[in-house]
C-alpha cells in the first residue's frame, strides 16, 4: 500500500516551505478515508467543511440539470485535490457547487478546511497554497469552457489520455461521452473511426 501521507506531503512540498514537524502536525489534523465505487461524497447545495486529496481511484466533478441531465466538468484522479468549488477562502458553510462520485472504488486524505486556512494564516508562504489550490481550479474550469468551446470533438477526444492518463481502460465510456457532450454512440463511431485513421497512417 501506498504511503497515504508521503503523496500528500509531496503535493504540500511543491508549493509551500514547511518544516518536518509542521507537516507532522498537518498530517495529523487529516483523517484517511475509503469510498466505495459510486459513492457520492460531495453533494451540490451542501454545506463543505473538508476538501480531499485523492492517493488511490478517480471520481468525476458533474452537475444534474432540471431536465435530468448529467453534465461532466472534468474528473479527478491520484495527486489531484477534490472539492466541490465551495470555497477558496475556506470559510464555514459555504455550499458546494458541484457533486463529485467516485468511479472507482478510492483512497482519500481528508483535509478539513480549517487546517487549509491555519497553514495560509501562520506558515510561512502558505498563502501560496490557498492561492495554488484556488487558481488550480479556476484555470481548470477555464480551460474545460474553452476547450469545449473552441475545440473540435476529436480534438477533446485525442486530449483525453494526456489529460488523465489510463483514462479510457478505468471510466465507462457512457461517462467519457457525456464528458465529451456526445453520445456513446457518437464516441463509439468516433473510436472506430480514430483507429482506422490511425492503421492508414
Amino acid at each position: 500500500m501506498p504511503n497515504h501521507f508521503e503523496i500528500l506531503n509531496s503535493f504540500i512540498r511543491s508549493q509551500v516551505e514547511m518544516t518536518d514537524a509542521e507537516l507532522e502536525s498537518f498530517n495529523q489534523k487529516c483523517e484517511i478515508v475509503e469510498f466505495t465505487k459510486g459513492a457520492l461524497i460531495i453533494k451540490a447545495g451542501e454545506p463543505q467543511q473538508n476538501l480531499y486529496f485523492i492517493t488511490k481511484g478517480i471520481v468525476k466533478n458533474f452537475i444534474e440539470t432540471e431536465a435530468g441531465e448529467t453534465k461532466i466538468y472534468n474528473f479527478r484522479t491520484e495527486g489531484m485535490q477534490v472539492n466541490g468549488y465551495a470555497s477558496y477562502n475556506y470559510k464555514d458553510n459555504l455550499k458546494a457547487f458541484v457533486n463529485v462520485r467516485c468511479i472507482e472504488d478510492c483512497i482519500m486524505i481528508q483535509v478539513p478546511f480549517s487546517i487549509i486556512k491555519y497553514v495560509i494564516e501562520n506558515i510561512k508562504s502558505g498563502e501560496r497554497l490557498g492561492r495554488f489550490m484556488a487558481e488550480a481550479h479556476i484555470v481548470e474550469m477555464l480551460n474545460y469552457i474553452i476547450n469545449r468551446d473552441s475545440k473540435s470533438i476529436i480534438e477533446r477526444y485525442d486530449n483525453l489520455d494526456a489529460e488523465y492518463p489510463n483514462i479510457q481502460n478505468r471510466v465507462p465510456q457512457r461517462t467519457i461521452a457525456s464528458y465529451l457532450c456526445i453520445t456513446p454512440v457518437h464516441l463509439s463511431n468516433l473510436k472506430k473511426s480514430r483507429k482506422i485513421s490511425m492503421s492508414i497512417n
